[in-house]
């Protein structure tokens, strides 16, 4: 049974909510949620894995309160039942190298358990994260917990305060354009990006999230979130 212990306000329209009772993920899965016996809204929505307390067993979801759904769980207090399926996709690749994260907005997210999962396993090697976000800021003292150096962009374009130069696996989640941007830029080295996709089951069963691949069609939902970015970022697409 998936128990709410938590869900608060971290910026405007942005949450944090822990839940009990849930399978562990890895960095980058992603679960459906919704609230418990409720047909409105009809289907879960997908919600990046944002940490995981190996000791408690508590799951966090970092949150944009953006329709429906998200206003539906917004309401939620702690104690309340959530109805959840997954983990589902297939989530960041970690490598023995240091890492470069770019999040804008709530494409941090799934950022920062990657973070953790570097660290733990690789303490030897650098993580740096850029933060983009449109206005107010959020969870920045939480990345630098975990993270090297932090590189917090309020306004602009997080892409140009980004070193493309570095010996470095990067990885992005965010808008569409700013992940572009960085394909463009990476210069040969490897890049890993999330995509978001409108989902209905999330395992892949409705075709409902498919995105162009240099490959073929691919499920964002069963193939990814996670993809290389010269797999869905090619002849300029």
């Amino acid at each position: 049974m998936a128990v709410i212990t938590e869900n608060i306000s971290v910026a405007e329209n942005i949450r944090l909510m822990r839940v009990s009772g849930l399978k562990k993920g890895g960095c980058g899965q992603f679960y459906m949620i919704k609230p418990a016996e409720t047909t409105d809204p009809l289907l879960g929505r997908p919600i990046s894995l944002h940490d995981y307390d190996e000791i408690s067993g508590v799951a966090s979801f970092l949150y944009a309160v953006v329709g429906k759904g998200t206003r539906a769980l917004s309401r939620l207090q702690s104690g309340m039942e959530l109805t959840v399926h997954g983990p589902y996709g297939n989530g960041f690749k970690v490598f023995d190298s240091d890492a470069v994260l770019i999040g804008g907005g709530i494409g941090i997210a799934p950022l920062f358990m990657l973070a953790k999962d570097i660290g733990r396993r690789y303490p030897q090697k650098r993580v740096t994260a850029y933060l983009g976000f449109s206005s107010e800021p959020f969870m920045v003292d939480a990345f630098r917990d975990v993270c090297d150096d932090v590189f917090v962009n309020v306004g602009g374009y997080v892409t140009d305060d980004v070193d493309f130069s570095l010996d470095a696996v990067y990885y992005a989640c965010g808008p569409t354009p700013m992940m572009k941007t960085a394909a463009s830029k990476t210069n040969g080295a490897r890049l890993y990006v999330s995509l978001e996709n409108k989902m209905a089951c999330g395992a892949g069963a409705c075709l409902g999230c498919t995105c162009q691949t240099i490959a073929g069609n691919k499920r964002v939902c069963k193939d990814g979130p996670v993809f290389l970015s010269e797999e869905v970022f090619f002849d300029g697409r």
